[in-house]
């Protein structure tokens, strides 16, 4: 998936500026202008700009290097034409008495094992395109985007040359190639090009180092031995260190990480500044390039870890899966575990399609979709690396249930921390307690008589396990959206501090017991199918049967709320009400004592001043407490 930090690079413009000087580009344009030229055979019209602000914006389908996720892109993964010479010429013509660099940032994986010989190719040419000269082959890259240098010394050419990248597919369909942050310079003694980039798409804590992978791009005709590296954070004195063992070679790349420690929470740009310690002439370039990030206070945030199981009540080896969900739901409060039934009475066809189609057997199971298709034994070792990625968003779920009609309107809600680029929201419900009698509610057990070893009382259980006996947990019930997200639940691009909200309306089956049934919010990452963060709530115990008798009912809105908030409480007698404001630390922001009422009444809770995030408010009605989730947006 693409970098979800946004790297501005100082040396680029959003548009085009070709001169003898040469020029840089990000593609952050909609469409190429007349400066750009193309020759291709596709049906396509061959290169394409990737621009996710557009109103009609489809995912290219390869993540980010940068910037603001613009980049140009070619590939035959939709069309299948013959992508056997899709040329992009670049802006301009270029005087032979300079040499010239270009450098830009390329994704090719190229591993399509039925194309033989596919190629990406930076070119020039002296006769007006006509033909053109191979200056450098681009080998395949694996999946992971890298910086491209390369140059034309112009001692035996005459007359003014052009520039181009060839994309071929040599006649299969292939993976194609996208590129962004080019740049085309003259060369000469002094010349570098810098670019950094966070090692990391999750937020970080204040206190905690962020590793910077710094690239230096030596575009000169001299060597470079050793930079000097500056710093410039907010809140922290700037300062500089030298780093002599550094070698550059003219029209090499050297890449290495820099650790740099977060000082403060929220949104923040530290600069970094990159200068070869023999330049010829410091102020020629900057060198400089802004890193933005987003860092958070505490040590954690709101994060839950959906795990899915494949199961069957056919199946011999389930029980195994039902005995390790079980053991985690009690151990972890943030393990949120739904068991995916497949040819038992308790199957949900949407989301059994999907799950058999995404395993290799049963019983196996996915966590956070990020660990795939695992024996439900594992399920903890993986819990535990899930739990190492910090989500891009913390997720609040507020709900409203009608117990005579059975209707289910369910809101989840993301405080975004860090910028997000192709997310869905999703609602699954799940039901515990199931139980049933007739064909497919008895348990197939292999583990009936210990032969298999103990497996959580089931070796001391028959085979099959009579329905009788049986009490089926985290039954998937419902997956409300699509089982890979909602499709326009969320904006394509959300920036760092921004709050969303979908809302889901569904009728529970009456067969079911509400009592018993899990509301589950869910953010999909669509770029690499995985599932973001997740939040679980029990349906009766948010909705208005948790409230005292002497309260009648209960709303808060606007939730999310920017300036201000409201309680309405509907009390049935008279009784001391009190406020008071929790943040995600389990720290009070705010408290207020609205004394004795009675009735119908709607209590103000001013936000103005807190940061933007999700708190709790626990309200104090007589000696009963009802905690309700508030998100506040400030931004």
């Amino acid at each position: 998936m693409k970098k979800l930090y946004t790297f501005l690079f100082l040396v680029f413009t959003a548009g085009i500026v070709v001169a003898q000087t040469g020029f840089s580009t990000s593609f952050d344009f909609t469409s190429f202008s007349s400066d750009w030229q193309q020759q291709t055979l596709a049906s396509d019209g061959g290169w394409s700009l990737f621009n996710p602000y557009a109103s009609n914006v489809v995912d290219a389908g390869y993540p980010a290097p940068g910037g603001d996720w613009q980049y140009a892109f070619t590939s035959d993964g939709t069309c299948n034409c013959d992508k056997a010479n899709d040329l992009l010429i670049l802006p301009g013509t270029y005087s032979a008495d300079k040499n010239w660099s270009i450098v830009f940032e390329y994704f090719f994986p190229g591993t399509d094992a039925n194309v033989s010989g596919e190629h990406v190719d930076v070119l020039y040419s002296i006769n007006g395109g006509l033909t053109w000269i191979t200056i450098t082959k681009l080998d395949p890259a694996g999946k992971a985007w890298h910086t491209a240098v390369t140059g034309l010394k112009t001692a035996n050419i005459q007359g003014d040359v052009q520039f181009a990248i060839r994309y071929s597919d040599n006649g299969g369909q292939g993976t194609g190639v996208a590129i962004d942050n080019l740049s085309l310079v003259p060369t000469d003694g002094a010349n570098v090009h810098v670019a950094g980039k966070i090692q990391t798409d999750s937020p970080v804590f204040v206190g905690n180092d962020v590793m910077v992978q710094i690239t230096i791009s030596n575009l000169g005709d001299q060597d470079i031995y050793g930079v000097e590296l500056g710093v410039n954070m907010e809140g922290q004195t700037p300062y500089s260190e030298e780093i002599e063992e550094v070698e550059i070679p003219s029209m090499t790349t050297f890449t290495f990480e820099y650790p740099v420690s977060v000082t403060s929470a929220g949104l923040g740009t530290f600069a970094m500044t990159v200068n070869p310690l023999n330049e010829l002439d410091p102020t020629q370039d900057d060198n400089t390039f802004e890193v933005v990030i987003a860092s958070v206070a505490g040590n954690s945030v709101q994060h839950g870890i959906l795990a899915e199981e494949a199961t069957g009540t056919w199946c011999g080896w389930c029980p195994r899966g039902a005995v390790f969900m079980d053991l985690l739901t009690n151990k972890y409060d943030d393990f949120i575990g739904v068991a995916v039934h497949n040819g038992d009475p308790m199957v949900n066809t949407a989301y059994n399609a999907w799950m058999s189609n995404s395993v290799g057997g049963y019983p196996s199971a996915h966590v956070q979709r990020k660990f795939n298709d695992i024996n439900p034994s594992d399920l903890e070792a993986n819990y535990l690396l899930a739990k190492n990625i910090a989500p891009p968003a913390e997720l609040s779920l507020d709900f409203n249930f009608d117990k005579d009609t059975r209707e289910l309107t369910a809101t989840v809600t993301g405080n975004f921390l860090i910028n997000a680029i192709s997310h869905r929201f999703n609602l699954i419900l799940s039901e515990d307690g199931v139980t049933g009698s007739g064909a497919g509610w008895s348990q197939s057990n292999y583990y009936a008589g210990g032969g298999q070893g103990p497996m959580g009382g089931y070796e001391s259980l028959p085979n099959p396990v009579p329905a009788s006996q049986m009490v089926y947990d985290h039954v998937a019930r419902e997956i409300v959206g699509s089982p890979i997200g909602v499709v326009g639940s969320l904006p394509f691009i959300v920036k760092a501090g921004e709050m969303h909200s979908y809302t889901f309306n569904y009728t529970l089956d009456e067969s079911w017991d509400p009592s018993k049934i899990h509301v589950i919010g869910v953010l999909h990452n669509d770029q690499n199918k995985s599932i973001a963060n997740a939040i679980s709530q029990s349906l009766l115990n948010t909705g208005t049967t948790d409230l005292p008798s002497t309260v009648s009912r209960l709303d808060i809105f606007p939730n999310p709320a920017v300036n201000e908030a409201f309680v309405r409480l509907n009390l049935e007698q008279t009784q001391p009400v009190r406020i008071q404001i929790i943040d995600i630390l389990g720290q009070s922001v705010a408290s207020r004592d609205y004394g004795m009422q009675v009735g119908d009444q709607i209590l103000p809770v001013l936000t103005q001043d807190w940061p933007t995030g999700l708190y709790q408010l626990q309200i104090m009605v007589g000696q009963d407490m009802i905690t309700r989730p508030l998100m506040v947006s400030t931004r």
